[in-house]
């Protein structure tokens, strides 16, 4: 199989279209548990010194609906300031890492976090600048509040990006009610129906124990984020907030030293000889990530932003072929993945066909998403039985520009 090299493609812009990064489950793992601890940190700083929360809106959503009854005008013009606060910095984060990823850049977070320090910065400014004896009630309390609301808005934006919509730090709730339900099910399956959802080599299909840890690890980071805050108001007031900004500041340096980089996409030119038709766009998934080298064959296929890159391929091609050909099993984000890219593939009016999923990985998924959601319809063991299906198969009609 002969493919292009990024030295080697003919299009100026081939780099921008078909290099994809990605962060890995651990790297995201690791992430997602540093900024729990920001966020509960940040948090109760919040509180303490200002006596809002900053992390989370469900209670000002309350807040507000009691003060508008009761015609507290004061807190209800600031919760609604807290509230904007929290959607300009999701908004924030989305221009932010679109950016960056037009640009094709190594690490599409980088401007968001980095942004999100410059805030915390502010933020601990006024902290620093704070009488520790009584609670903020000057004008200042605005300014300090909604900074850190933008912060936090901006950052829990950012990080369900990276996980696709799986994981949020700056709240709780969804975290606990996931826990919950996924731990039941967990059960459920391991002790009534385990024997139904067992692959022929004894591999259960059913919900991940590294999926139960993720979430019981970001609660416990948020708790503890809110613990250590609260002594470090306690003894050195003042510069409180350091630590978040150190932390944040060290993230964003190991990811420009290092992007967090799984696969490659890299367009593939010829197949066995034969010439791809101009109208079918094929692409091999390459493992570059630290783990590139092992032999260990239960090691888990971390996939790329798969949305991101089924966007960047051109309008012009009828049919996209995936090849992810590999002796490893997928990680346990691949069927959010699968499903986000099916979608934006259809939405475009392309058909997605993925090469070189075997038929345990289909039916582990099917059973995940509880949906036929792979199927001899969009997958095949091999690229030349891709390539066959692709032949025989209607393309979707392009979406209606109006």
């Amino acid at each position: 199989m002969h493919h292009w090299k990024r030295g080697e493609c003919p299009s100026p812009s081939c780099k921008a279209m078909f290099v994809v990064r990605a962060h890995t489950f651990i790297l995201q793992a690791r992430l997602a548990i540093s900024l729990a601890w920001v966020a509960g940190y940040t948090n109760i700083i919040a509180l303490i010194v200002c006596g809002y929360v900053v992390s989370h809106v469900t209670g000002h959503a309350s807040v507000l609906g009691r003060d508008v009854t009761e015609g507290h005008w004061g807190s209800v013009s600031l919760v609604c300031g807290l509230l904007a606060a929290f959607f300009l910095g999701s908004l924030i984060s989305g221009f932010a890492t679109e950016w960056g990823r037009q640009r094709a850049w190594n690490s599409i977070y980088v401007l968001p976090a980095a942004i999100e320090i410059v805030l915390l910065i502010i933020f601990a400014n006024f902290v620093r600048l704070h009488d520790p004896s009584t609670p903020e009630s000057t004008r200042v309390l605005w300014w300090m509040t909604v900074t850190a609301s933008v912060a936090m808005g901006l950052q829990n934006a950012t990080i369900t990006r990276i996980s696709s919509g799986v994981v949020r730090t700056t709240h709780l709730t969804g975290v606990l009610t996931d826990l919950g339900h996924e731990s039941a099910q967990l059960v459920v399956e391991r002790t009534i129906i385990g024997k139904v959802l067992l692959t022929s080599d004894g591999e259960h299909r059913g919900p991940s124990f590294q999926r139960l840890a993720l979430l019981a690890s970001i609660f416990t980071a948020f708790i503890l984020g809110s613990g250590l805050g609260t002594l470090a108001f306690e003894y050195f007031a003042h510069w409180s907030m350091l630590p978040p900004v150190l932390l944040l500041s060290y993230i964003i340096l190991e990811d420009l030293r290092t992007p967090i980089c799984a696969i490659e996409n890299v367009m593939v030119a010829q197949v066995g000889g034969r010439t791809i038709p101009s109208d079918i766009a094929v692409f091999k998934a390459i493992h570059r990530g630290p783990d590139a080298t092992t032999h260990d064959a239960s090691a888990q296929v971390q996939l790329p932003d798969l949305t991101g890159w089924i966007q960047r391929v051109p309008k012009g091609k009828r049919a996209v072929i995936l090849d992810i050909t590999s002796s490893r099993k997928l990680g346990p984000m691949a069927p959010s993945t699968f499903h986000a890219m099916f979608a934006a593939a259809a939405a475009r009016g392309q058909r997605v066909i993925i090469a070189g999923v075997s038929g345990v990985d289909c039916a582990t998924i099917n059973a995940l998403t509880r949906a036929d959601m792979l199927n001899e319809l969009n997958c095949a063991p091999t690229l030349d039985d891709a390539l066959a299906l692709v032949a025989v198969l209607p393309i979707p009609p392009s979406p209606s520009p109006h």
